[in-house]
């Protein structure tokens, strides 16, 4: 019985990705491409995205050093605890 119940799951989910291939490759007649002058006029211009400004100073690695000393307290700590238990 198990079996059964796989083999149906398999054929829904293939049935289920067929039907979302076919609805995302088939074009509705209604967005195919209209090349009338208000077609055109109406079409949507996207505009260029601005650069974003770079606010990091070249070698700066204080951040870095900082978040390394922390993990290494995070990580030394605990050992240290479980060696005075002993």
């Amino acid at each position: 019985m198990k079996t059964n119940q796989t083999f149906g799951i398999a054929i829904v989910f293939i049935a289920l990705m067929f039907a979302v291939v076919i609805a995302n490759f088939k074009q509705p007649a209604f967005a195919a491409q209209d090349t009338s002058a208000a077609a055109i006029a109406l079409q949507v211009t996207p505009t260029p995205t601005p650069l974003p400004q770079d606010v990091s100073v070249i070698g700066s690695t204080d951040g870095i050093m900082l978040m390394g000393a922390v993990i290494a307290v995070i990580v030394i700590i605990p050992v240290i605890f479980r060696l005075r238990k002993k």
